[in-house]
Formats: structure tokens, C-alpha cells, sequence
């Protein structure tokens, strides 16, 4: 499912509350225009500058350095990142002109559960209209690697690269493991800089070694990812929001989350790996808050880097947006997601493009993948494996917090340079493509 998705039972239409852990707590009745916005977070988030209207809001670009970044100058340009998620709004003037259409594909199929007969495109990558994103979260996605610098709207971390679009997510928000296989391969095939994964794949959110059944799809997945990786793909995804420690992993309560209610409550070990996330060679991304590690974030021995995903908690009602994370929306979404986050006071609009604040590992990960576009464009010739290198050893390293509660099931360790919560620390744009 999609990242900052937890549980497949409850409906779409809040699934991004839940899966951000937040209260549904509506702080105003209206879409917020974007010159107020803009205002209001200039309030909030004193000292964040950009060229953009929103660009103010964006304190998780400033966290990253990335404005110091595109100074270099490091922009993404003439890089391509593959969005593996649910599609991307074709039509965002936040990314006009920044989206390669003919590359763009659904994998979706007829036969995928929970998919609307929009998105089907049963391998035929000429269907472009099944690429667009009926929901958001691509989009969101998708805007916070590649956002162009255009005077409205955000930018992006990689505000010049290339966006791909990589369908691999139904409507429902659920990211069955055979489109998600297909979507790497294609990564492969098409040669893509980079791709981002802010998903687990369906239905495991665990994947034991000790079943056949999931043995084999995790055998598929890591072949597919394998692939990519060889072909000069680097594989960014999100470490997850369940608040398990990876390297640790107890029990899994939401598997299989398809067919519906057949998930079980089941010991897990470490055989049991959450996919992308625990793919080998993967760069695997936690999420922190304004202060410290994001409440819902899965940390562990698997994590490379962490980036900014946004935790209203860590912030009062007096800041603006509440210290989530401010990226794009679709505009043909289908599920009552914008409905909702308008009447929560967290829906904008400039240049006439759709904005919304929210919170996940969903949202730390582009972070990171638009720094490895950055990055492969300073170094054109550098292999995947250096890249994913690069994002580790520039990272700023970040210590275990203090004062940590003892009954979080998630204690933070360290080994040499890195946390189990942070791994090598906050990755950092500007010391990136130095």
C-alpha cells in the first residue's frame, strides 16, 4: 500500500489522517489561496526564502538545504525519476513541461483487486490516460521531487529533472507486488536515473522467508529491483509508518490486507521483510518531524538516511500547516481525500494547481530521491551503488534523542556512524553535490 496508507480496511477518503497518526480536527472550513498561505507561513517559518508563492511554507527544503543546493548550480536537469505510486496529475502547472508522457505507463491490469477501469492498462504502455493520478498522493509525491521554480506553487528538490510516471497503486491505494515488480523492471528497461517508492507492497506488509507463498513474491521483487540496479537505476523508498523497529520486527497485525479481512495477527522475525524497504541496495528513509523522529516512523537497521515527513504533534496549533509537509494534488481525485483535507484547513490553491499538507514516510522519501538526481546530475557517470553511497556519506548526522520514552517499542541505537533511527543522518542536498 502506499506508504503513509496504514490500514486497508478504513476508507480512503481518511486513510491520510490514520496513516499520519493526526487528528481529523478541521482548524478552518475553507481552500486557503495561496497569497494567504504564503503569509501565514512567513509567520510560522521565519528565515524560509524561495523563489516560488509557496515557497515559505516549505520549511523541509530549508531542513535539506536544498535552496543552497540549486545555487551550485544542482537542479536535476537532464536527470529522469521514475514516481512508482498512483500515477501523477498529468495536467499540474507545477509540472508543466517536467513530465515525460511518452515514458509515463500504468501497470495495472484487469485482474488487479481494487483497481478503477481508468487506470487498466493491462501492459500497454501507449494507454496514457491510465497514468493519471486519480487520487493525489503520486502527485504529492511527484511535486516534492520535481516541482518547477515557475513563481507559484513549491519547489521542488530536483525542480528541473524529469518526472516519469510509474503506476503501480490502484485508487484504493493498495500497490500489489506483481504491478510493483513490473514498474521496477520497467525502471530497468527505460534506464530511469532514479525511482521512488513511498509503498510496501501488497498484500504482506511482511514477507517471511519460512512461507513459500510470500518467499516467492519477495524472490520477485528483489529480482526486479536487482534488475533495475543493474541497469544504472538508484531505488529510493520509504521505510513505512507502522512505528516498528525493522531490524526488530514482533508482529504484523494488517497482513494479508487483501482479500478483504483475511489479515491475521502473526509473529514476525527477521526473516521477514518489508518490501521495498528491506530490499538489498535499496536507500531506505525514515521521517522526522520539526524536532525529531516522526511519531508514526519505522526505524531499525535497514534505515540509510532520514528526510523531513512532517508530524503535527511536534508542533503547536499556532504554526502554519502544523509542521507537515506542503506538496501538490491531483486534480481529477476521485476519493473525497481533497474534500477532506479542505475542510481541515490543509487544502491550497496557486497558480491553479492543487496543494495539501500531510504527513508520512511517503513524504520523506522524495526528499531523497530528488537529492539522488541532484547528485546524478553533478556526476553523470557515477554508478547507482556510488549514488546511494553519496546520499549516506553526505548526510548530517543526527544523534538518538534524548529523553526518549522507554515503552516506545522503538529505541534508538548507534553503531559507529549512523542511528537505527537516522541511519547516517539528515540527508543534505548542498553537501550532496559538493
Amino acid at each position: 500500500m502506499l506508504s503513509n496508507y496504514v490500514h486497508a480496511a478504513i476508507p480512503a477518503a481518511v486513510l491520510l489522517f490514520v496513516g499520519s497518526m493526526e487528528s481529523t480536527q478541521a482548524d478552518s472550513l475553507a481552500v486557503i489561496d495561496g497569497a494567504t498561505a504564503n503569509g501565514n507561513c512567513a509567520a510560522s517559518y521565519p528565515g524560509t526564502t524561495g523563489p516560488d508563492q509557496l515557497s515559505t511554507c516549505q520549511w523541509d527544503m530549508r531542513v535539506i538545504n536544498a535552496n543552497a543546493a540549486h545555487a551550485k548550480p544542482a537542479t536535476g536537469a537532464g536527470v529522469t525519476v521514475g514516481i512508482i505510486d498512483g500515477g501523477v496529475d498529468l495536467n499540474h502547472p507545477d509540472l508543466a513541461g517536467g513530465i515525460d508522457v511518452a515514458r509515463s505507463c500504468s501497470f495495472i491490469n484487469s485482474t488487479t483487486p481494487t483497481a478503477d477501469p481508468q487506470e487498466i492498462a493491462n501492459g500497454n504502455c501507449a494507454i496514457k490516460s491510465a497514468v493519471q493520478d486519480l487520487q493525489g498522493h503520486g502527485t504529492h509525491v511527484a511535486t516534492t521531487v520535481g516541482a518547477r521554480a515557475n513563481g507559484f506553487g513549491i519547489v521542488g528538490v530536483a525542480p528541473e529533472a524529469t518526472i516519469v510516471a510509474l503506476k503501480a497503486c490502484t485508487i484504493a491505494g493498495f500497490c500489489f507486488a506483481d504491478s510493483v515488480a513490473a514498474a521496477l523492471r520497467y525502471a530497468g528497461d527505460q534506464r530511469l536515473d532514479v525511482v521512488n517508492l513511498s509503498l510496501f507492497a501488497d498484500p504482506y506488509l511482511y514477507y517471511c522467508a519460512n512461507q513459500a507463498g510470500q518467499r516467492a513474491i519477495l524472490q520477485e521483487l528483489q529480482s526486479a529491483a536487482r534488475y533495475a540496479q543493474q541497469r544504472g537505476v538508484v531505488i529510493v523508498a520509504a521505510a513505512g509508518n507502522e512505528a516498528d523497529d525493522l531490524g526488530h520486527p514482533v508482529s504484523d497485525d494488517i497482513s494479508p490486507d487483501w482479500p478483504p479481512d483475511s489479515a491475521i495477527v502473526r509473529d514476525v522475525r527477521n526473516n521477514c521483510r518489508v518490501a521495498p524497504a528491506e530490499l538489498p541496495g535499496v536507500v531506505t528513509v525514515s521521517a522526522i518531524g520539526v524536532n525529531t523522529l516522526a511519531s508514526y516512523s519505522n526505524t531499525g537497521s535497514p534505515v540509510d538516511v532520514t528526510a523531513p515527513g512532517g508530524d503535527a504533534g511536534q508542533t503547536t496549533s499556532a504554526v502554519f500547516g502544523r509542521g507537515r509537509i506542503l506538496a501538490g494534488w491531483s486534480s481529477t481525485d476521485a476519493t473525497g481525500n481533497w474534500e477532506a483535507l479542505a475542510a481541515a484547513g490543509r487544502a491550497i490553491m496557486s497558480g491553479g494547481g492543487r496543494y495539501v499538507w500531510i504527513s508520512g514516510t511517503s513524504m520523506a522519501s522524495p526528499h531523497v530521491a530528488g537529492v539522488a538526481a541532484l547528485i546524478r546530475q553533478m556526476n553523470p557517470k557515477l554508478p547507482q551503488g556510488s549514488v546511494a553511497a553519496k546520499i549516506r556519506a553526505s548526510a548530517t548526522y543526527l544523534a538518538c534523542p534524548t529523553n526518549w520514552p522507554t515503552t516506545d517499542a522503538r529505541q534508538c541505537t548507534t553503531d559507529g556512524n549512523r542511528t537505527s533511527f537516522f541511519g547516517t543522518g539528515i540527508v543534505n542536498a548542498e553537501a550532496a553535490v559538493q
